[in-house]
Parts: C-alpha cells; structure tokens; sequence
C-alpha cells in the first residue's frame, strides 16, 4: 500500500500543479473579461461570413452536391469549427517565444516544476474560460441565427467531444513546440504568422480535403493537423464509415501522445541547452 501510495505521488503532484496552474490562468482571464466579450462578437463575425459566403457558392445551383458536400453539411462544419476553435484557441506560442527572446526563461529553470506542465495548465485553464464565456455564447447566437444541423446520433455527439478533447491537446502539443523554436531563432514573428495562416488549412478549418487536388489530400491524411478540426467535424456529421471512425480516432489519438512526449523530450533539451549557455 505505502508504495503504491508513494508510486503515485509524482503523479498526483504533477496533476496538483497543473490545476493550480490552470485555477490561476482562469483567474487573469476572469480579469480581462471584456477583451473576450470582443472575442465573442469577432468569432460571430467569421462565423457568419463563412455562413452567407458557402450559401453564395451553392446558391448558382441549388440542391447541389459539391466534392461531396451538400450546403447544410457544409454550413454546418465550417460554423461548428468556428466554435470550437474559440475554445481551444490560444496564443501560447507568442507567449513562450517572447519568455525566451526577453530571456524570462532563465527564472523558469529555477522553478522545481517543468515548463510544460505551468503551459498546460495555463493552456487548460485558458480553455475552460474560453468554453464557458466565448464558445458557449457564440453557440448560442449560432443556433438561435443560422440552421445548423444536430450531431449524426448521440454516440457520435460523445466521439465529436471526446475528438475536441484530443484536437485541444493537438493544438496545445503543436503552440509549445513552436514556441520552443525560439531557443534557435531571435526572429520567429514570421514563422508564427506563417504557422498560423496554414494550420487554418492544414487542419481542414477553411475548406475539407475533398476539395484539394489529390497530392494535397495525401499529405493532409499523413499529417496530424487533421485532427485539429477535420476529424471532429466529419465525426459529427457522421461522415466516417464504422471501420474509418475507429481508425481516426485511433490516429488521432496516437498523434496526440506522440506529440504530447515529443514536447516532454524537446523542453528537456531546450533546457539542458539553455543551462549549458548559462541561462
């Protein structure tokens, strides 16, 4: 019992940190409310240009069926995409590039706790406020506006938020390892905002891979990005036959730890580079 008791320890306090990191990033935001009543009003806004915009596609050609999606489909995925990157979005990569540009880092090294879980559990407290006060009113003005089409059946409604839950540590996993480039590079503004501009495609957020040409959909399927915001959708719409479903899932949950243990490894080297160069 006393082993396993002092086996798990090292577990428990690492998930003591990361609430306690994660309390206090939910206390800030509570701080700059009205900065995310903007937010809500700004994610409403690309919610409703991409509404009107497929609307005007389809509207040449009523009933149509494009690339294999038809206009409530499509209006469905690009809006519920919207809401859901609300939630999960953050800027965490700025925010760990200038900790290392101002040389901020260097107080980090003394703390008795690892980077990657104080960004975690910023990242998660920043998720959960951003679910409550922006996601969730967003929703509410979507549904209450736009005909948006309900989950395919409620066990895909359990896999679509149980896919948001890996999509939001996809993202996370992704900010983090862009972030530590800074270590290499004084000027990482331009790839930050390159980053930025190709995941809202490399992700399927703008468009589905359907409507690519062949040699981007290969890479796409190859790529874990996917998993940020295609696979949740077509999950919800229930668009994966039953043997794709599990596969996508599954590879999406393999990416999520594979990136998850590739930011444990690279921070523990960042580290020992930054205390080799005295930082």
């Amino acid at each position: 019992m006393n082993s396993a008791a002092l086996s798990s320890s090292p577990m428990q306090r690492r998930l003591a940190l990361v609430y306690a990191f994660a309390r206090s990033s939910f206390i800030i935001m509570l701080m700059h409310r009205v900065r995310y009543v903007i937010g809500v009003v700004n994610y409403f806004v690309y919610v409703t240009v991409n509404y009107y915009l497929w609307d005007a596609l389809f509207a040449a050609n009523p009933g149509a069926i494009t690339a294999g999606w038809s206009l409530p489909q499509m209006q469905t995925y690009v809006c519920v995409n919207w809401v859901v990157r609300s939630a999960y979005f953050s800027n965490s990569d700025n925010i760990l590039a200038a900790r290392i540009n101002k040389g901020e880092i260097t107080s980090d090294l003394l703390r008795p706790t690892s980077l990657l879980t104080q960004f975690y559990g910023s990242a998660l407290g920043e998720v959960i406020f951003r679910s409550l006060f922006m996601a969730a009113p967003v929703l509410v003005l979507v549904l209450f506006f736009f005909n948006i089409q309900p989950p395919a059946s409620s066990s895909h409604a359990l896999l679509f938020l149980y896919s948001v839950f890996l999509a939001f540590h996809l993202f996370f996993a992704v900010n983090f390892l862009t972030g530590l480039c800074a270590v290499f590079t004084e000027k990482l503004q331009g790839f930050l905002w390159a980053k930025f501009m190709l995941l809202q495609f490399l992700t399927g957020l703008l468009l589905p891979p359907q409507f690519f040409p062949e040699a981007f959909r290969i890479v796409f399927e190859l790529l874990p990005f996917k998993g940020m915001a295609y696979t949740p959708m077509s999950i919800y719409l229930g668009r994966f036959e039953q043997n794709t479903l599990a596969w996508e899932l599954l590879l999406q949950t393999l990416w999520t730890i594979g990136l998850l243990l590739l930011c444990e490894w690279s921070w523990e080297r960042v580290r020992r580079r930054l205390s080799v160069l005295g930082g």
